[in-house]
C-alpha cells in the first residue's frame, strides 16, 4: 500500500512538472514575438532611401498626348504665340494635352503626316495637292476667313518703286516662298510659264524665303523687288505692321483657290477624327472659341468640299 502511494505521488509530480514546463514555454515564445531586436533594425535614413529608390523605379503614367502641326504660314514665333490658345482649347475639349509642332517647311509637315508623327495639321493647299497627301490624310475642316473659304496669290512689289506690273520686274530680285507653296511658288511658276518667262533668266536673282511673312518683309525692306505670297498672310501682316502698309503694294492677284485645309492622318481612328471635327465646327458658337478665332483672324471652321482639292 505504501509503495502504491509513493508511485502515485511521483506520477502526479511528473504530470504537474510537465504542465508547468509547457506553460513556461508558451509564455517565452509569445514574449519573444513581442520583443524588438534592436540589432536587426535599419536606420530611418536607410529606409527612406529604399523607399525613394522604389518610387524612382516606378514609371509615371502620362495621359495620351495630341500633336498639332502648323506649317510656316507666318514667322515661327508668331505661329507658336498665335496657336497656343487654340491648342489649349482643343486639349480641354479632348481631355488630353495638345503639343504644338512647328516645322520650317511644308515638306517637313507633310513628312510628319505621312509617318504618323502628328495628329492634326494646318497645311498649305499646295502641300496637299502636290505633296503626296491625298491618299494619306483626311481633310476634316477648312477655315472661313472674311466670310470666304477661298484665298489668292498676291504678287507684291516695293511700294516706293515704279514697279506696276510683271514687266517692270524684269532684271529685278524676286522672292518665292517654297516649292510646295501654292501661292508662293506653284501659281507664279504657272503664270510665268504661260507668259513665256523663265525666272532664272528673266530676274536678276530669285530666292526662297520659306516663309510668307519673310517674303513680305523682304519686299518691304527692299531686299527683294517683288514676291508671290499668300493673300491671307498678307492681310494679317498688312493690318499688323505699319512698314508693310507703307512699303509694299499689290501688282497682281491670282484667281481664287480653295483655302488651306486642316487635315488628320488616315491612321487616326474615326471616333477621334469625328470628335476633332465636331470641336472645330462648333468653335465659332462657343464664346471662348470665338475669342481665340478672332486672334487668328478666322471666322470659324466649315466642312470641306473635297472636290475642290484636286
Amino acid at each position: 500500500m505504501k509503495n502504491k502511494t509513493v508511485f502515485f505521488i511521483l506520477f502526479a509530480g511528473i504530470i504537474i512538472f510537465g504542465f508547468i514546463f509547457l506553460i513556461y514555454g508558451i509564455h517565452k515564445n509569445n514574449s519573444a514575438k513581442d520583443t524588438i531586436n534592436l540589432n536587426k533594425l535599419s536606420p530611418i535614413g536607410q529606409i527612406n532611401k529604399q523607399a525613394s529608390r522604389l518610387r524612382l523605379s516606378e514609371k509615371p503614367s502620362h495621359p495620351p498626348s495630341f500633336k498639332l502641326a502648323v506649317a510656316s504660314m507666318m514667322s515661327p514665333v508668331a505661329n507658336i504665340d498665335a496657336y497656343k490658345p487654340f491648342a489649349r482649347y482643343i486639349g480641354r475639349a479632348l481631355h488630353m494635352p495638345v503639343k504644338i509642332v512647328q516645322k520650317r517647311t511644308y515638306l517637313a509637315v507633310n513628312n510628319l503626316l505621312i509617318n504618323n508623327k502628328i495628329d492634326l495639321a494646318f497645311i498649305c493647299t499646295g502641300a496637299y495637292v502636290y505633296g503626296g497627301l491625298k491618299n494619306k490624310v483626311k481633310i476634316i475642316a477648312v477655315p472661313v476667313i472674311d466670310g470666304r473659304k477661298t484665298y489668292q496669290a498676291y504678287i507684291i512689289a516695293h511700294k516706293p518703286s515704279k514697279i506696276k506690273s510683271i514687266k517692270d520686274l524684269k532684271g529685278k530680285v524676286f522672292a518665292f516662298t517654297e516649292p510646295l507653296s501654292n501661292t508662293g511658288y506653284e501659281y507664279p511658276m504657272h503664270f510665268f510659264k504661260n507668259k513665256g518667262i523663265n525666272p532664272k533668266i528673266y530676274f536678276k536673282r530669285v530666292m526662297f524665303t520659306y516663309n510668307h511673312t519673310d517674303s513680305i518683309k523682304a519686299v518691304a525692306s527692299g531686299l527683294a523687288d517683288g514676291a508671290s505670297i499668300d493673300s491671307i498672310v498678307y492681310s494679317y501682316t498688312y493690318d499688323k505692321y505699319k512698314s508693310v502698309r507703307l512699303h509694299t503694294k499689290i501688282i497682281l492677284k491670282s484667281p481664287l483657290f480653295p483655302i488651306p485645309p486642316i487635315v488628320m492622318p488616315d491612321r487616326v481612328n474615326k471616333r477621334l477624327r469625328s470628335k476633332v471635327k465636331e470641336i472645330l465646327l462648333d468653335m465659332s458658337r462657343n464664346p471662348k472659341g470665338r475669342i481665340i478665332l478672332k486672334k487668328l483672324n478666322i471666322d470659324g471652321f466649315a466642312s470641306p468640299d473635297i472636290s475642290q482639292y484636286k
